[in-house]
């Protein structure tokens, strides 16, 4: 961290020098510029980063502009993150993306011919972004990162890292009680799980509206759909902030 300090106030006192629009930008995107002017900095600088280039990978961590694709061409190219100098929500974002990549990786593999060599591309990249999803899950815990609360919590953020949540199973986890805690989501998968479960709220009004008049019967459907309301007005407070 004090490494990190002294570099970012090195390049903002010299941004004039190095000709870089150091004014307005967050410290990680200080970083990620810099990253192009390698041939001008001393390599000492960057230290603290394994690579060069995952100051940009946290750069768009910060700015939520990461993306699955490039995860996928990072893999392949052998150049995915360390991780060691992201912060916990780096990570969490960083895992998010991967668990996207992954998914996609997987389902490319089914789709695609049987090209033996094309195949091995695919399965080399899939191999890669697993292993580096559990290594950033391990560097979470080691840096005490939020763990969800409930270890059911984690496939519900995965299925919303691959857009796989669905109406069916909101509404049997809010009857068995088991509805997402939150505090450990990334704002992606806020934004995901909200509207999966604003439409099984909606769902749950329409069946009480439909079903004929047994009261045991409409309890139960009553209590999902209350369950499943506050669900939603807990997870827009946790998202306040999130863009």
């Amino acid at each position: 961290m004090f490494m990190r300090l002294i570099v970012a106030a090195a390049l903002i006192a010299s941004g004039d020098a190095l000709n870089v629009p150091v004014v307005g930008m967050s410290r990680r995107a200080a970083f990620a510029k810099a990253t192009a002017l390698i041939p001008l900095v001393p390599l000492a600088a960057f230290a603290e980063y394994k690579q060069a280039s995952d100051a940009e990978v946290y750069a768009r961590a910060d700015a939520g502009k990461l993306n699955a694709a490039r995860v996928v061409e990072r893999a392949k190219a052998g150049k995915l993150i360390d991780g060691s100098s992201a912060t916990c929500k780096e990570l969490a974002d960083i895992i998010a993306v991967d668990r996207s990549a992954l998914q996609f990786e997987k389902d490319k593999l089914e789709a695609m011919p049987n090209d033996p060599a094309q195949k091995k591309v695919v399965e080399d990249a899939e191999k890669a972004i697993e292993g580096q999803i559990n290594k950033l899950e391990v560097l979470g815990k080691s840096k005490s990162c939020a763990e969800p609360k409930e270890a059911s919590d984690k496939e519900v953020y995965a299925r919303a890292d691959a857009g796989k949540i669905n109406v069916a199973q909101v509404i049997e986890r809010a009857k068995a009680g088991k509805l997402v805690d939150g505090s450990s989501a990334t704002c992606s998968e806020l934004g995901e799980i909200i509207a999966v479960d604003r439409k099984a709220l909606q769902f749950e009004k329409d069946k009480l509206e439909a079903m004929p008049d047994d009261p045991a019967q409409k309890k139960v459907v009553d209590d999902a759909k209350n369950k499943i309301a506050g669900q939603i007005r807990k997870l827009n407070d946790l998202s306040y902030g999130c863009t």
